[in-house]
């Protein structure tokens, strides 16, 4: 072993050290026999030890007990952090202990799975062989300085945790009374503490405590933290639970892996119009999130979600809740409690898994990972100031625990006589996700409760393989169904905007499906709410006059909503009157009465676009083989691929030279020549100018 000024450097052989983690004893320096008091004990004659004396026990406990108010040891809290050598001590011993236990485990893995298991691109390790060929060694270099911070660090949420001020602080609070008391009988005559009135006592031991830049206080609080650093150590240490923690587990302890390498991370960044799959698993687990009254216990007491194709009932999708990690379904109680976690927010983290899906080429081979950073931003979390950035870093990796539990298996067949196309599937999980949070440890839970981010990496499931391939796209229906998503869904609060988001939501699905209907954006209001709202709730607004206004409230505020986010909604003259649209303040007619608004309202016909250029995109789906006519002198609608690559081609300019002009990265031009992302207003602007088209 060799070590530097700032780094050490240990050799970690195949064969596990004597010490393991299972013994928890701490043999780091030696710890001074003191003997340590508690108030209670003091005799009034001679200040020495021993039992409480009926009411001189009583007179000392209360002395004790009101010089040790929360305030005081709040203060002597943040005296023990920031001006005792405490937390240096605590941190040199739990650094010597955590690193032999983590050159263990390293020894124990080495032998058990062979060095290749071990992650040698850490910058802590470092394989070395010597001149002659030979087994590969695993050397340890530490940066001591900076693991020794990173404890330190972690320690300062510990003394601030209530635990220590109730275990330790008080302890070394009341020591610090018996201290000061014995200071003050020695500065009297002999047998007349006992004669001083509480109040006196109480008074001339504050003198004592409050005056923190004392040097003998000082002097004694840094002794009774040296009395009781070893005990704070054996404490974290036992919190940690260290036999069932992984190798990694212990990285993260000592701050050896504060973030995974840049290359895994995906850069989240979701065109204004975003290409979604719309296949028919994405529909069915959409509306098994939003519909928990169409869960089901099932004859084996299994929760289960059934949705059947409406053309073929031979085709079907059931969801299924399990435990992240295996297969096996969990029973209807506790598969309730993810089942209650379902809403608005795992489908929006789900449009965004499955937009990042559609990036890559084989997506059932294929993983990315994403910063919760990231989508709170794409979320519009971060206008949110009700709640701290850690605080949302947890609740988007708790909505992507949800969508880890989600089960799907599938009978799909797509297809007549020999083009048949079987989409079966055995059961599998919608996406497999891992959730990886970094930041400080809080050495009393044992997790990291505020991290300064959270990684999810996801694979996309199996389900891919069958309904993303190519093949699929021959069948010409569930197979390879794919849409757009207006980004700014994501951002609709679901808090004070339900309606809308349901609709939207459910909109965004339908324009694919109905893309090749002759009318695909002709609605009747009933049918869109009998698809987002539980039936129960419609029955209720047609039986209860209060419930249909509230009803017709929501729809309307949804609408208006809608329309302001871009999308286009005409009105049925016939079935939809001025009167009983949106905001309208003309004059009911004289036969209103005759129906029930209500049911005026639900017989409803309406027209509901998605925001430009969706419908031109989908019009592309529908009639694939449509010529493209464009006339160079013609000024276009829009700027398709093909003209800007055209354009940019007879400029003499390469795709990183146009990305340079425009910030953005060569691969990105190359996508949007290609189609594969959509030309913004902002971005067309741009192109126009400097295309000079």
């Amino acid at each position: 072993m060799t070590a530097e000024s700032h780094a050490s450097s240990t050799t970690v052989q195949a064969s596990p050290r004597d010490a393991s983690e299972g013994d928890r004893s701490l043999d780091v320096g030696s710890r001074t026999d003191v003997e340590v008091v508690v108030p209670t004990t003091i005799h009034a004659s001679t200040g020495s030890t021993g039992s409480p004396v009926g009411d001189k026990g009583y007179r000392w406990a209360k002395l004790v007990s009101d010089l040790l108010t929360p305030d005081y040891l709040e203060t002597l809290t943040g005296t023990l952090r920031d001006y005792s050598s405490l937390p240096d001590t605590v941190t040199l011993q739990l650094f010597q202990y955590l690193v032999s236990v983590y050159q263990h485990r390293l020894a124990q893995d080495i032998e058990t799975y062979g060095i290749d298991a071990i992650d040698t691109s850490l910058p802590h390790l470092k394989l070395a062989t010597g001149r002659r060929k030979g087994p590969q060694r695993l050397e340890l270099v530490l940066d001591e300085d900076k693991t020794k911070a990173y404890l330190k660090n972690s320690l300062a949420e510990f003394f601030n945790h209530a635990g220590f001020k109730e275990e330790f602080a008080r302890a070394i609070g009341a020591n610090l009374v018996i201290w000061a008391l014995e200071d003050i009988e020695a500065s009297i005559s002999p047998d007349t503490l006992q004669q001083i009135s509480l109040s006196s006592l109480k008074e001339r031991c504050s003198a004592y405590l409050l005056d923190p830049s004392s040097p003998v206080l000082q002097e004694k609080i840094s002794f009774f933290g040296q009395i009781y650093c070893q005990d704070i150590t054996q404490k974290i240490i036992d919190g940690f639970n260290l036999p069932n923690c992984t190798l990694q587990d212990i990285e993260k302890i000592l701050g050896l892996k504060q973030r995974p390498p840049a290359e895994t991370e995906t850069n989240l960044t979701l065109d204004p119009i975003a290409v979604v799959p719309t296949c028919i698993p994405i529909a069915s687990s959409i509306r098994a999130q939003l519909r928990p009254d169409l869960w089901q216990r099932s004859d084996d007491e299994l929760a289960v979600f059934h949705y059947r194709s409406r053309v073929n009932p031979a085709n079907y999708i059931e969801h299924y809740i399990t435990n992240p990690g295996d297969i096996a379904m969990l029973p209807w109680e506790a598969a309730e409690q993810i089942i209650n976690k379902f809403g608005f927010d795992t489908v929006k983290l789900q449009l965004i898994f499955a937009a990042q899906t559609m990036d890559q080429g084989e997506p059932w081979k294929s993983t990315f990972t994403l910063r919760a950073s990231d989508i709170i931003q794409l979320l519009g979390w971060d206008k949110n100031h009700n709640t701290n950035m850690p605080e949302k870093r947890n609740a988007v990796a708790s909505t992507a625990y949800a969508l880890s539990c989600l089960l799907v298996r599938s009978v799909w067949v797509e297809g007549r006589g020999r083009r048949q196309i079987d989409a079966s599937t055995p059961i599998g999980r919608m996406w497999d996700v891992l959730i990886d949070p970094h930041g400080q440890i809080d050495w009393v839970t044992g997790k990291i409760e505020k991290p300064e981010e959270v990684y999810i990496t996801i694979s996309p499931g199996l389900w891919t393989k069958h309904f993303l391939n190519r093949a699929g796209s021959k069948a010409k229906e569930a197979l390879h169904q794919f849409g757009y998503l207006a980004k700014d869904i994501l951002k609709i609060d679901p808090y004070h905007n339900e309606m809308a988001l349901r609709l939207a939501i459910q909109l965004t699905l339908d324009a694919r499906i109905r893309a090749r209907n002759q009318n695909p954006y002709d609605y009747r209001v009933i049918s869109l709410l009998e698809e987002v709202l539980p039936k129960l709730e419609l029955d209720r607004a047609l039986n209860n006059k209060y419930k249909a206004r509230d009803l017709k409230k929501r729809w309307n505020k949804a609408l208006n909503l809608l329309m302001s986010l871009g999308w286009r909604i005409e009105f049925d003259p016939e079935t939809y009157p001025d009167w009983l649209q949106p905001g309208s303040k003309d004059a009911k007619p004289q036969d209103w009465r005759k129906i029930k608004v209500i049911e005026r309202l639900l017989q409803a016909k309406l027209t509901i676009k998605p925001p430009h250029p969706i419908p031109d995109l989908l019009d592309k789906i529908k009639d694939p083989k449509r010529p493209k006519a464009i006339t160079p002198a013609a000024i276009v609608e829009s700027l398709t691929g093909d003209i800007m690559k055209s354009a940019r081609q007879n400029q003499g300019w390469s795709r990183k030279e146009i990305g340079g002009f425009l910030g953005v990265s060569a691969d990105y031009i190359g996508k949007l020549e290609r189609g594969d992302r959509f030309i913004t207003p902002e971005l067309e602007t741009k192109l126009r100018k400097l295309l000079h088209l």
